[in-house]
């Protein structure tokens, strides 16, 4: 009966150690597993918008040249318009033909906010036309 301590006190004070070793342990797995659990999320939920911003773009080309097509198809005057600008070798004579397609002449002012394009048109430009009217421009 001295004023030292017990063996069993030592052996219990060395249990209690183990245990909170073992559940700072297992706190600290659970947070590792929390956190890995939300990054997968987050980078899914990355992904399915970035699918989903992907397919909206197309259906929204897919639907304006749909409408482009419903309601552009050329009647057969039109056709030899459309037929007669697309020839390169030949230099048009006519007036009435040269005011629908004489681009050169058209001054586009500064505060114009759409794309810029020049002809004939480069790959560069159609993108550029693409995203204008992607954002409404």
């Amino acid at each position: 009966m001295g004023c030292g301590m017990g063996k069993s006190e030592l052996q219990l004070k060395k249990g209690d150690r183990a245990i909170r070793a073992a559940l700072l342990i297992q706190r600290w797995y659970r947070q590792y597993v929390a956190r890995l659990e939300m990054r997968r999320r987050c980078t899914w939920n990355i992904f399915q918008s970035i699918e989903y911003a992907g397919e909206q773009d197309q259906i929204k080309l897919y639907n304006f040249f749909g409408f482009l097509m419903d309601h552009f198809t050329p009647a057969s005057s039109e056709r030899n318009l459309i037929s007669h600008i697309f020839r390169k070798n030949e230099i048009c004579r006519d007036t009435e033909w040269e005011r629908h397609f004489c681009y050169k002449s058209i001054e586009v002012s500064a505060s114009c906010t759409g794309p810029h394009l020049t002809f004939p048109m480069t790959f560069s430009g159609v993108s550029k036309l693409v995203e204008a009217f992607k954002h409404k421009q």
